[in-house]
């Protein structure tokens, strides 16, 4: 019988070691280092080549009938001079002003064009990071169901052996001590498969678009100037009263976190990284997803001052 329960420990022994080897939670296979380092941060900064953007000059509304929601958009433009100008030498023929009429269109259009490029550029940047995320959370997610078989299986195989030994054991005190032993062992690898933690990876985000959102910096240093000032104008929200940078934050408060964010994973998500869990990473991708929806909805606001803008040059 000594033997027997001898079998019994190693075999448990085994199990365990086997698969909860996660104990430090630190899978050091050399494919996670492909998730380490962001590969999606732009080779250039969206900020290095500068122009000025906002201006303050009004389009005249009553010879337009421009509304509230486009006058605002060619003021962040830095557009509305332009079309003021435009419009006045339309009435006027001559070659000179139709000249000049030609070179304003291109400062229009080139405009329109940049502002385009930046949402896209973002947008991009963001899928690319979110599919990053997502990659590492998946080749988590096979790491750790591979680990919950290994601890479902040693937990049926325990309690099978504790059935034979405490069937093939008389005497009743071991009897029991072996009972007791396999049960709460077996018990031990299923509460494991319960609430397991699972493996974590180094996932670094030197450039994170999450957290410029998140601290509101008087400064920007992340974001392309246009995409900016889009985001942080109450009237591009659908009810006005918010900006759509605070209507994203309040989204990932409400369903990511629930009202509430622990600091560790405040640090770990709008920081810089560091070890992520499959939790986080599928945490991130959301966030990540929902601020690309955003970025790209924009493209509905300059679609309604291009068609403006189209219908003027026709009258």
């Amino acid at each position: 019988m000594t033997k027997l329960l001898k079998a019994i420990s190693s075999f448990v022994l085994i199990a365990i070691l086997s698969a909860c080897s996660t104990t430090k939670k630190t899978a050091t296979n050399a494919k996670l280092q492909g998730f380490k380092y962001n590969y999606c941060a732009p080779g250039i900064p969206y900020l290095q080549n500068e122009i000025p953007w906002r201006d303050s000059v009004k389009i005249d509304l009553s010879k337009t009938n421009i509304s509230a929601h486009d006058q605002l958009l060619c003021q962040i433009l830095g557009i509305g001079n332009a079309i003021n100008e435009l419009w006045i030498l339309k009435q006027d023929r001559s070659q000179e002003s139709i000249s000049k009429q030609v070179m304003l269109r291109q400062k229009i259009t080139s405009r329109l064009l940049l502002a385009q490029t930046q949402l896209q550029a973002v947008a991009a940047e963001l899928d690319c990071e979110g599919e990053r995320s997502d990659m590492a959370a998946a080749y988590l997610d096979g790491l750790n169901s591979k680990r919950n078989t290994k601890l479902t299986v040693g937990s049926v195989i325990i309690g099978a052996l504790t059935t034979v030994a405490t069937a093939v054991i008389s005497k009743n005190s071991v009897q029991t001590a072996v009972g007791i032993g396999g049960g709460l062992l077996g018990a031990g690898l299923g509460a494991l498969t319960i609430n397991p933690k699972g493996k974590q990876l180094e996932f670094y985000h030197e450039h994170n678009l999450l957290s410029t959102i998140w601290t509101e910096p008087k400064n920007n240093t992340d974001y392309p100037e246009f995409v900016w000032e889009m985001l942080h104008e109450k009237s591009f929200s659908n009810k006005g009263d918010i900006t759509l940078s605070q209507s994203i934050k309040n989204r990932w408060l409400q369903f990511e976190f629930d009202g509430r964010i622990d600091q560790d994973q405040e640090t770990l998500l709008f920081g810089k990284g560091g070890y992520y869990r499959s939790d986080d990473l599928h945490t991130r991708a959301n966030m990540i997803n929902q601020l690309q929806s955003t970025i790209r909805s924009l493209n509905q606001d300059l679609t309604s001052l291009i068609a403006f803008i189209a219908k003027m040059e026709q009258l």
